[in-house]
């Protein structure tokens, strides 16, 4: 598809709110800072994530480039009283998140990276607003963060506006192309920051790793209105996901298998759904909910022997490093239509790297007969792996930087 405009400047300010008004004088007053800042550092690059995450592609890229270019004026905006900011930190040019200092670097910078679609800017609608505009003067680079396998929001190109885009393998370049309005120049599928660390060096042969995302209808993150938060809070305790995951956290038959072949199982909830985490009870001690605030994603994963997931984009990282793991869709038909749907370039049953379940038993089935076989990935998942991902070195960051290095300069 052909990208196509659909909103104008006086749509994007109709969208502003009352409250975004401190925004704006934020962005006033750094204006004339940033002028000194800017003349004084022309190469500022800025790399974020989330308001409190140091933990994914920005992550990685930020630290290869105060270790590996430290020429480059790179900052990391992040809240420092987030659980997140011990990661970051010991690197440097670390800024809080929202500060005017923050705000100078968005008018200074000539490179603004981020792993989603605005929650990097000091204030995502009016950073948005100037992005789309071509009010910024900064080259705006997508790190990424999941997988398109069909639409998505995030690289739609009538709401984003990238100067560059890195795609995780050209599978995903092609569903942005076809699904999101994307034109190919921009998209370079050379994989992600993240893979450069990815190894087996934490294995440990005794975990098992549940990781389902979340469901966009029972997120109430950004809701004000107390009925309605009531009402989605109302429809999670009668919803699949809790139901099938509770069965899971107290299935007699699971217990028995761990604690038969003395295994752990730790299960960690999608960010956005980890408000939710205290509602599920395992009864087995073999089972442990873990909670943003103490576990690194990656970590996990590297830790992991097999890995248990419904759609989630983790399941690319884990499948990376050659390891099995296997699709819980317990609630694939309402899941495809109120979020994320297939689509030719990546079908679970086709492409994915491990079989597909619809029922718990089935996953018990599966998780018996992998750790008999010692927790080894097999065919044809193995080939799907290495047929999918462009490369299985160390040098993602590297790549990057020198794509974003030779974009031309925006003044």
């Amino acid at each position: 598809m052909a990208r196509k405009d659909t909103q104008t400047l006086v749509d994007h300010i109709r969208d502003v709110r009352l409250s975004d008004i401190v925004g704006f004088l934020k962005l006033g007053i750094a204006f004339l800072p940033s002028l000194v800042l800017r003349r004084r550092h022309p190469n500022i690059w800025v790399v974020s994530e989330l308001p409190n995450n140091a933990r994914d592609n920005g992550y990685w890229f930020f630290r290869y480039l105060r270790t590996t270019h430290p020429e480059v004026d790179a900052y990391y905006p992040i809240h420092k009283d987030s659980s997140d900011y011990q990661f970051v930190q010991p690197w440097g040019n670390v800024v809080e998140f929202g500060s005017i200092r923050h705000y100078a670097l968005f008018w200074a910078a000539s490179t603004y990276l981020t792993t989603t679609k605005q929650h990097g800017f000091p204030h995502e609608r009016i950073g948005i607003l100037f992005v789309l505009n071509n009010l910024a003067r900064f080259n705006y680079v997508f790190l990424n963060h999941g997988v398109a396998r069909g639409y998505s929001s995030i690289v739609d190109g009538r709401t984003t506006n990238y100067d560059m885009i890195v795609a995780i393998s050209q599978a995903e370049k092609q569903a942005m192309v076809a699904y999101n309005y994307q034109t190919p120049n921009i998209i370079q599928p050379i994989g992600f920051c993240r893979h450069d660390s990815l190894n087996n060096s934490m294995l440990e042969k005794d975990l098992i790793l549940f990781m389902p995302t979340w469901r966009m209808w029972l997120d109430y993150r950004h809701e004000t209105d107390k009925d309605k938060i009531e009402h989605i809070k109302q429809a999670f305790w009668e919803s699949a996901y809790y139901q099938r995951i509770q069965e899971m956290m107290q299935s007699p038959r699971l217990a028995r298998f761990l604690e038969a072949k003395n295994l752990r199982m730790l299960v960690y909830l999608h960010g956005y759904a980890q408000v939710y985490s205290d509602a599920f009870a395992p009864t087995s001690e073999r089972i442990h909910i873990e909670h943003k605030e103490s576990a690194f994603i990656q970590d996990l994963l590297k830790r992991a022997a097999y890995l248990i997931t419904d759609y989630s984009s983790v399941i690319f990282d884990f499948a990376y490093m050659k390891k099995p793991c296997c699709y819980y869709q317990f609630d694939a038909e309402e899941f495809s239509q109120k979020q994320y749907a297939e689509s030719e370039f990546f079908t679970y049953e086709h492409d994915g790297f491990g079989p597909v379940f619809h029922e718990l038993d089935e996953v018990i089935d599966d998780l018996e007969q992998s750790q008999a076989n010692g927790f080894v990935m097999e065919e044809p998942y193995r080939t799907r792996v290495t047929n999918y991902f462009p490369s299985f070195d160390t040098n993602h960051c590297q790549r990057t930087y020198e794509l974003v290095k030779a974009l031309p300069a925006k003044r």
